[in-house]
């Protein structure tokens, strides 16, 4: 099979399941707090699960895919996303709450829009026009206003 195929599959599946946890998050969570006990996994294991997976065993078609040389930390960033994702999955299973899912869907976020910066640079300064340094920055700051909210709305009701 074509590891160029599975890197975009990969990446159309991340998306998606974002979006089916955002469709799932306000259909069966009543308040914010339910909102992101549902949508922290399916962000975090989505994101950071799927993108170490694809570090890990594919890195070197997901550099050509992007446009950047594959190296040691590539595969060193897998490794950090794939222990947020396990870590996702401990938190749940463990049952440390609601803080716990807010900090971990942070740290998740808080990478991202640090790799958005990274994917930016690249397309402005490296002249790396690869589409998702183009459209990684503008689809990590609709993630974030979207989830915002929801974290905001969570902590206020932790807080009463």
């Amino acid at each position: 099979m074509n590891s160029k195929w599975i890197i975009s599959a990969l990446e159309i599946t991340r998306w998606i399941t974002v979006i089916i946890g955002f469709q799932l998050a306000y259909f069966m969570g009543n308040n914010d707090i339910q909102r992101i006990h549902i949508l922290m996994p399916w962000i975090v294991i989505s994101l950071s699960g799927l993108t170490g997976i694809e570090s890990l065993f594919f890195g070197k078609s997901a550099s050509e895919v992007t446009g950047y040389v594959y190296s040691a930390y590539q595969r060193q960033s897998g490794l950090n996303n794939v222990s947020v994702a396990i870590t996702a999955v401990l938190v749940l299973i463990l049952g440390w709450g609601t803080l716990a899912e807010i900090t971990i869907l942070c740290a998740s976020l808080i990478f991202l829009f640090l790799s958005s910066i990274n994917h930016f640079w690249s397309f402005l300064k490296e002249g790396n026009k690869n589409i998702k340094n183009q459209l990684r920055p503008l689809m990590t700051l609709l993630l974030i206003i979207f989830i915002l909210p929801l974290i905001i709305g969570a902590l206020e009701q932790i807080q009463k």
